[in-house]
């Protein structure tokens, strides 16, 4: 064996010229080995010179002299190698940083970095493994190193929750991909556990209510006065997202046309502080949409507007009489008792609709969110015989599929109505008539 291949007696060990060096360092656990080597900067162009790569952190000469030894099997056979030190944490806050999307995004995926932090954070970004993250996802579902939470009844996260963190965990290994800080994503791999099937979906239960739910809490909501009774009925009737309604204004609008643009939202930002966290912003994936609605809508929006000024005027809001209301004014502003927040709206249909079961004590009425509404509204869509794709661009769905995966069990059931009306449809017309054959000679 060469001198170069011996375990040193001192703290450092030559070796043969080229095949880099293994040396020692003290550490409060003890000693510490690292190797250093010289590669070339791209394994197919020699030419370009080289670059030092070092490693520290072995326990023992062996260790360090094995993963040596590796390092340069994988320059003989010119294997490209990473060049980033960087840990996943690191790495990964860095691209959060650099999100160019909109904050609600990037709080999302904030929550996703520091949920895979206490299971690859500390790791290099090049020595994470299709393993490491399959640990990883069994552990957020399991919730094995989850911190203790009053506001969580149950541990660990839903399966579709994990699946939506790993496609950002994809994303950010993509990019340090490109960047040449690792040579493979591991993240890609069929070993890394991505959850997939039925429960990896999206899709969460929802409840609806039919046509006559649907007509009698809408009628009593309006006779009674309740607030926010206007938006409870153009949710339903146009489909809209609670943060598209907030965010309407006056000059979106054409009751000539029936129709209302959709191009903006309320959004809650965490990143701002508690008094700012309202803005207005794009709509969900920055799809605006124009939206038709029926001539029930346009009467209750017209009798609306006459009505508002005065409304506003005794709350003392900056809209008199005399003023009227102007094209940049919100359709829903807030009033007195009514804040136009998202939680505001859906406190005051959960009380709209505790007011309407004591009302109606004999009529039962299943429990609904304000998004449910949408949901509602899609449903008699389907009921309606309307087309996927024209649910999809009322709702802004961004694609013709996601509106599949979100209501396959209604068309299910509209399927089921269509055989139905077809074969009464068939069954009512008697026997068949006599066939007449266009090719019958005289």
């Amino acid at each position: 064996m060469s001198r170069g291949r011996q375990r040193p007696s001192s703290v450092g060990g030559r070796r043969e010229k080229g095949s880099g060096s293994i040396s020692s360092y003290a550490t409060k656990a003890g000693p510490r080995w690292r190797y250093e080597v010289d590669v070339p900067i791209d394994p197919m162009h020699p030419e370009d010179g080289t670059r030092k790569v070092s490693r520290a952190g072995f326990t023992s000469f062996d260790e360090a002299d094995e993963a040596l030894t590796l390092l340069r099997a994988d320059v003989i056979r010119k294997v490209p190698q990473a060049v980033g030190r960087d840990t996943f944490a690191s790495y990964a806050q860095r691209w959060v940083d650099g999100y160019g999307g909109s904050n609600g995004t990037r709080i999302y995926i904030q929550r996703a970095v520091d949920a895979m932090e206490p299971y690859i954070g500390h790791l290099r970004l090049a020595d994470i493994r299709p393993t490491d993250l399959a640990a990883a996802y069994r552990g957020l579902e399991n919730g094995l190193r989850e911190k203790p939470s009053n506001k969580r009844r149950h541990k660990g996260l839903a399966t579709s929750t994990v699946a939506r963190y790993a496609n950002w965990v994809n994303t950010i290994f993509l990019a340090a991909l490109d960047e040449g800080l690792i040579v493979k994503n591991p993240a890609n791999s069929k070993h890394a556990g991505r959850p997939k099937g039925e429960k990896a979906k999206r899709v969460k239960p929802f409840t609806i209510w039919n046509v006559d739910e649907l007509t009698r809490f809408c009628d009593w909501a309006l006779a009674e006065d309740e607030p926010w009774a206007r938006a409870f009925v153009l949710l339903s009737r146009a489909g809209l997202r609670s943060g598209e309604i907030l965010a309407l204004r006056w000059g979106d609008l054409d009751f000539n046309r029936s129709e209302m643009r959709i191009e903006r939202a309320l959004h809650y930002d965490e990143s701002l502080p508690i008094a700012e966290r309202y803005v207005i912003g794009q709509v969900k994936g920055g799809r605006p949409r124009t939206v038709t609605f029926d001539k029930t809508c346009a009467a209750l929006l017209q009798d609306w507007r006459k009505d508002l000024p005065d409304l506003l005027a005794g709350g003392g809001g900056n809209v008199t009489p005399l003023r009227g209301l102007r094209s940049a004014d919100p359709v829903f502003p807030s009033m007195p008792g009514r804040t136009a927040t998202q939680s505001g709206l859906h406190a005051a249909f959960l009380r709209a609709q505790k007011h309407y079961r004591a009302a109606n004590p004999s009529l039962d009425l299943p429990r609904l969110t304000v998004h449910e509404l949408r949901h509602t509204h899609a449903s008699l869509l389907f009921e309606a015989g309307q087309s996927v794709k024209v649910v999809q661009e009322r709702l802004g769905h961004a694609s013709a599929q996601v509106t599949l995966n979100t209501y396959a069990h209604l068309l299910h059931d509209a399927q089921s109505r269509a055989a139905a009306a077809l074969d009464d449809l068939l069954g009512a017309g008697g026997p068949p008539a006599p066939r007449i054959d266009a090719k019958r000679r005289d």
